[in-house]
């Protein structure tokens, strides 16, 4: 008995926005899949509520995508901001911490693999494309933005563009308040060190760390498993 009221007691951040969770799954989802709950929220703040939200995976269970959780205690404990007017895929499993934001314009596409986890302070803003690879792991206060939300005049009258697709390949890592930017693409098995600034293709091999403001390749042959790296400290 004392075993079942600690898992019930662990859980318990899931009564919290249980009528969210509820309202979230059947208002986006096939019957089929919202009767199972897959999505569960943590104090959500909804400022839009359109486009659609698909989950790709051929498993669904509940809880498989966690949005808003207390992960980080040192950060702001208000859940998730969510504004969707595009289109947000889930290919699987996903855990998205607390502080964090999720913004899409109408003709953003927003595509996140499976098993990724972003711990705390996330902000995405998807008004083209984002696609996250699957085992991505993404550390505090880290952006993702696809636009600048505003166009620059040429000399000769014409205009740039504005925005561009982002693409995080395979098994990433980010570290604390990267910033990624319009015309990203990275290799699978990439690691990137805190406080980078990434903005354009990084043709490099898998298992290289990138670093900087802007961005170079810093090192080769490493990569982050998230299986085994607890620290000893001494």
């Amino acid at each position: 008995m004392r075993c079942f009221l600690n898992k019930i007691w662990q859980r318990k951040w899931i009564l919290r926005s249980i009528v969210q969770s509820v309202f979230f799954n059947f208002y986006y989802l096939p019957f089929k899949q919202a009767i199972k709950l897959p999505i569960l929220l943590y104090k959500p703040k909804f400022i839009k509520l359109q486009g659609k939200i698909i989950i790709s995976s051929p498993n669904i269970s509940t809880g498989m995508i966690k949005l808003g959780l207390n992960i980080v205690p040192i950060y702001p404990n208000n859940g998730i901001i969510i504004e969707n007017k595009g289109i947000i895929e889930f290919k699987g499993k996903c855990a998205i911490g607390n502080n964090s934001a999720l913004s899409t314009g109408e003709k953003g596409i927003l595509t996140i693999g499976d098993k990724t986890v972003a711990t705390a302070g996330l902000k995405i803003v998807c008004f083209h494309s984002i696609s996250i690879g699957e085992k991505t792991s993404i550390g505090w206060d880290c952006t993702f933005m696809d636009t600048d939300f505003h166009k620059m005049t040429k000399l000769d009258g014409s205009y740039t563009k504005g925005y561009g697709a982002i693409k995080i390949g395979n098994c990433n890592w980010f570290g604390t308040k990267c910033h990624i930017l319009k015309r990203t693409e990275t290799p699978d098995y990439c690691t990137v060190s805190a406080t980078t600034l990434l903005n354009k293709k990084y043709d490099i091999p898998p298992y290289s760390v990138i670093g900087g403001n802007p961005a170079t390749q810093v090192a080769t042959g490493l990569y982050r498993n998230v299986e085994d790296d607890v620290i000893e400290y001494k």
